[in-house]
């Protein structure tokens, strides 16, 4: 290893770090996990397998990027903020609505059991909709790429093979870590509140948690 490698892979550390601590790649995994009552191991393995996605997609797509053109990054990162943007915001609206038409949580019924059979197909088809969209929405959130890596990969490249396999190396390990912590402890604190109006009304700050961030990624601004 050169004597530029051990600065290459703090920085390869720092950049893992500086991008998944943003709040769009851990905190809608959290409160969705907190507000469906998820336990914390079911929890560990979305953010888990998000934090990979992160690391894969990051990988993949930027070796498309220096195969094609550096020029492209911006206009790519440009896009994703507001594809990813305007799927959380859609989403929280969805969340909203359902609160709204009563599917967002559960009703107890009085009413006989053939009306309830009538019923129960919708509204289990409603709940699996809406738990598949909580999922995947957030999911698909912390999966987005980091391309902040490309310029510490190339610089570690030329300082050799071991040093721009320990850069990915380091870069993976610090994101999975810090994703996966984030959402743990997070989802962790929001089971210490307790109350029925976060029962009665998890759905609506799942709503506005969702459309807040999704605004903030759209403006650029995380």
């Amino acid at each position: 290893m050169s004597a530029a490698g051990p600065a290459l892979l703090a920085a390869a550390a720092g950049v893992g770090f500086g991008h998944a601590v943003l709040p769009d790649h851990w905190v809608p995994l959290a409160v969705v996990g907190r507000t469906r009552r998820y336990p914390l191991s079911k929890i560990a393995r979305l953010s888990s397998l998000a934090g990979v996605a992160h690391v894969l997609v990051s990988i993949v797509l930027g070796a498309v990027i220096i195969a094609i053109g550096l020029q492209f990054r911006s206009t790519i990162e440009h896009a994703q903020d507001t594809i990813i943007g305007c799927i959380l915001i859609a989403t929280g609206i969805g969340f909203l609505v359902l609160e709204l038409t009563g599917h967002g949580h559960h009703h107890e019924h009085d009413h006989d059991h053939d009306h309830h059979h009538d019923h129960a197909r919708p509204h289990t088809h409603a709940r699996r909709t809406s738990g598949l969209a909580a999922v995947m929405v957030p999911f698909g959130a912390a999966a987005s790429p980091d391309l902040t890596i490309l310029p510490v990969f190339l610089a570690a490249t030329t300082a050799g093979i071991a040093t721009a396999v320990g850069s990915l190396v380091i870069f993976a390990a610090v994101t999975i870590g810090t994703i996966v912590g984030l959402t743990l402890a997070a989802a962790r604190g929001g089971y210490q509140i307790q109350g029925n109006w976060l029962e009665r009304w998890g759905n609506v700050f799942t709503a506005a948690v969702l459309g807040v961030i999704g605004l903030l990624v759209l403006l650029g601004v995380i």
